[in-house]
């Protein structure tokens, strides 16, 4: 076995990491390893793999690597008690995000469009990525994480009738080709039509033809991935043998592609044509709100005022 020199890897590693984020990408450690890999840096092994992440940790606790340049999955904190402000502060500061609400006023950018469209994520870790690249499109992104909970389905299955309002739906699945990953698009299908939601699946990452075309690194990486994959009650079912490509392989390998890719997929159901009607409509509706809101002011001050005479007149 070839002993890697980490020191130059890590080092070799900063334009890898700095190339990612110029594309508005924030890597996981899985992406950066096969980013490395596809550059023959290191062996696509599973011992490679955590010794990456290792020394990744050591590069960032001594700087090399900044903290923020690597994403994580979702390990959210909940809970929180809200700031002390002086009441004066906090009267100029109401007033500013009203008017702000109201000069903001908008109409969903999928309104009046065909088909409502989600984007579901296997991978938690790289929803910040896909919102960096669709963020101006207003698409729902959901990180499912592999085979979702019955109760994470149901939430979506209300989600999905609200925000649909009867429209065809399509749900933009990016994820692992491996014997789980290729039936979860079974297992969702079934499961929001048990809850009465009709929706429309295509796999749009990662597919055959992807690794294929380009040349994504398909083999487990050591014996205990092997058993790993084995053990998948899917694998008995799963027709390409020991053949698997992570998600994280298609935005190393070729991230310029992958965010074509991405794009693509939404812009294909969004209709420019509709979206400017709706933008009429919208200028018409805000010019509503304004007037409205003008008028609940009008009364609001009154009711303040006609209450301030009724308490001096009660004191006298």
């Amino acid at each position: 076995m070839v002993k890697l020199n980490w020191n130059s890897i890590i080092k070799q590693s900063i334009p890898v990491f700095n190339d990612f984020l110029r594309r508005g990408i924030v890597p996981t450690v899985r992406t950066i390893y096969y980013a490395l890999v596809s550059k023959e840096l290191i062996p696509n092994t599973r011992s490679a793999y955590q010794g990456l992440s290792k020394m990744l940790v050591k590069a960032r606790k001594e700087g090399q690597v900044r903290w923020e340049w690597i994403a994580d999955e979702a390990r959210a904190t909940r809970g929180s008690d809200h700031p002390r402000w002086e009441p004066e502060r906090y009267a100029k500061a109401y007033i500013e995000y009203v008017f702000e609400k109201l000069q903001n006023y908008k109409l969903p950018k999928w309104l009046n469009q065909e088909q409502y469209v989600e984007c579901w994520i296997e991978k938690a870790a790289l929803a910040a990525t896909f919102d960096n690249w669709l963020g101006d499109m207003n698409v729902v992104l959901v990180p499912s994480r592999g085979y979702s909970s019955w109760t994470f389905l149901k939430e979506a299955a209300d989600r999905i009738e609200e925000n649909a309002e009867g429209r065809e739906t399509i749900i933009l699945y990016f994820g692992d080709f491996d014997p789980s990953g290729r039936d979860i698009e079974r297992f969702v299908t079934e499961t929001l039509e048990w809850f009465g939601v009709d929706a429309t699946i295509h796999n749009i990452a990662v597919t055959e033809d992807q690794i294929e075309q380009y040349k994504l690194p398909h083999s487990p990486e050591d014996a205990d991935e092997i058993a790993k994959m084995m053990r998948d009650p899917r694998f008995k079912q799963w027709e390409h043998g020991l053949f698997r490509v992570e998600l994280d392989a298609l935005m190393a390998f070729v991230p310029d592609e992958f965010e074509r890719i991405v794009k693509g997929s939404v812009e294909g159901y969004f209709d420019p044509r509709i979206y400017n009607e709706t933008l009429e409509q919208q200028e018409e509706e805000q010019k509503t709100a304004w007037a409205k809101a003008k008028e609940l002011l009008d009364e609001k001050i009154k009711e303040i005022k006609d209450q301030k005479d009724k308490d001096e007149d009660e004191e006298e």
